[in-house]
């Protein structure tokens, strides 16, 4: 085997920062943004000295800020959210310092529960803050291996190729904006609710909001991620108003992510991978794909058609030959290998992203078998192919996040050894870059031409430029 015919990219690095910068959101976005509205109220019902009512104020600001931060970064890798932290957390660890400084200068008692709660909350968000600022040192300075690059070298040149969202810059119909609103609204003021009946001096309503204020708030936060859904875009409307060259995603239906009540808190924060992959990629065309029958309200992703069974294969394939890139969960299941056996067959793999999805589970042997599995049903549709011996070849399973096959035989294999969520995002983000690199977007390979000329995409959306990436 050529030793060169491999190319591994490591983003351990890269993804085990990223996974603790993302941990730092939920503070931002909750105890600071909770802690802002309860400042803001204190200033309308205490009774306090002019300093105390400006310090107050000052304080909401920062935190507001803060949380606003927080809240542009989930779900997004995004350099310019990186800076905006290079002043949020100095603020954050400045005004923690300063409120630690006063309960203690005040003469902290161990028996004040609502001082003791004061102190440990500050002290959070201050060990927070300085472990994110850390860490986005860290981040921003240090190369990929295999590459040579930053992060945000590499953000920088995809940031010039990109284009407009049609999704986010055109009034494309929604699912169902109204019933969308009206969820988003009731679980918005769900928590409200949840945050102001504590600070009522009415003894009935702080105890009940304590005996129930976890399922309420977990209630609020399931009816806001449940209202992302009415906001979806179906692909076919999509495809009215944008004519650029479509981003097609296949996957097999067991892969798509579900949702849970007791996970709201954590989606609410994070988007899904497919969710973060759409955001990505609508700006460089249309993301769409085939939905699923069982979901009557197609989940937060991909431009979603709803097609029978005899409709749902041309529109693949018209769709496979039209694609700028195919983007694909490696599956288990028939349909889906069929689909990878099609993307071979039309000599379109030069344009492939091939993704392992997440996988769950804590033990090292399940996701390796889970891995494992997957990876040999790709094995079995590559057989008789230029890559067949590769993927043969292939060792540390765990850490397998995405791959891409050159024209000549050759194969770029993209690693991580943290399991985070940004692993799998960042993975497909290098893979578009090395694609772009490679001009393999640009090449009308034999049997999978780009039908849709560049004017056409040009006029994707009228009234607004979209942006041609210029490979």
């Amino acid at each position: 085997m050529n030793p060169i015919s491999i190319t591994d990219i490591d983003i351990s690095k890269q993804a085990r920062a990223l996974r603790w910068l993302r941990l730092t959101d939920y503070v931002l976005v909750v105890i600071c943004g909770f802690s802002a509205i309860a400042m803001l109220v204190s200033v309308l019902f205490d009774d306090a000295d002019t300093w105390a009512v400006a310090f107050k104020l000052i304080a909401s600001v920062i935190l507001s800020s803060a949380a606003y931060t927080g809240w542009r970064h989930v779900g997004v890798i995004d350099p310019a959210v990186w800076r905006a932290y290079y002043i949020v957390f100095p603020l954050l660890l400045g005004m923690c310092l300063f409120f630690l400084w006063g309960l203690l200068y005040q003469g902290l008692s161990v028996t004040d529960p609502s001082a003791l709660s004061a102190l440990l909350t500050w002290a959070e968000v201050g060990i927070v803050s300085l472990l994110g600022w850390i860490w986005l040192i860290r981040l921003r300075k240090t190369n990929i291996t295999g590459m040579g690059v930053t992060i945000d070298q590499l953000l920088l040149g995809l940031a010039k190729s990109a284009g407009v969202s049609a999704v986010k810059s055109v009034n494309i119909k929604k699912i169902n904006k109204p019933r969308g609103l009206a969820i988003g609204a009731t679980g918005t003021l769900i928590l409200l609710l949840n945050i102001l009946l504590p600070l009522v001096t009415n003894e009935y309503l702080t105890n009940l909001s304590n005996r129930i204020g976890t399922q309420v708030t977990l209630l609020g936060f399931f009816l806001l991620v449940r209202a992302r859904r009415y906001f979806q875009v179906d692909a076919d409307s999509l495809l009215a108003v944008d004519k650029r060259a479509p981003i097609l995603f296949l996957r097999s239906f067991d892969d798509d992510e579900k949702q849970h009540y007791s996970s709201s808190k954590e989606a609410l924060l994070d988007f899904s991978l497919e969710t973060r992959l759409s955001n990505y990629f609508s700006r460089f065309g249309p993301f769409v794909a085939i939905g699923s029958p069982k979901d009557t309200i197609p989940v937060p992703g991909a431009a979603r058609v709803l097609l029978s069974n005899e409709e749902w294969q041309p529109k693949v394939l018209l769709w496979m030959r039209n694609a700028k890139i195919i983007i694909m969960y490696s599956g288990k299941t028939h349909w889906v290998n069929w689909e990878l056996q099609k993307v071979l067959e039309s000599k379109c793999a030069g344009r492939l992203i091939l993704m392992i999805p997440e996988v769950k589970g804590w033990r090292s042997s399940i996701r390796s078998k889970e891995i494992s599995a997957r990876l040999e049903h790709i094995k079995k549709v590559f057989k008789n192919t230029p890559w067949e011996d590769k993927l043969l070849h292939l060792d540390d399973l765990t850490g397998l996040r995405a791959m891409l096959f050159r024209p000549d035989g050759a194969m770029v294999v993209i690693k991580s050894r943290s399991r985070s969520r940004d692993s799998y995002h960042l993975a497909a983000l290098v893979a578009h870059q090395i694609l772009i690199d490679g001009g393999a977007l640009n090449r009308e390979d034999e049997g999978c031409p780009v039908q849709v000329e560049a004017k056409q995409r040009a006029e994707a959306v009228p009234g607004i430029e979209l942006k041609v990436p210029a490979l």
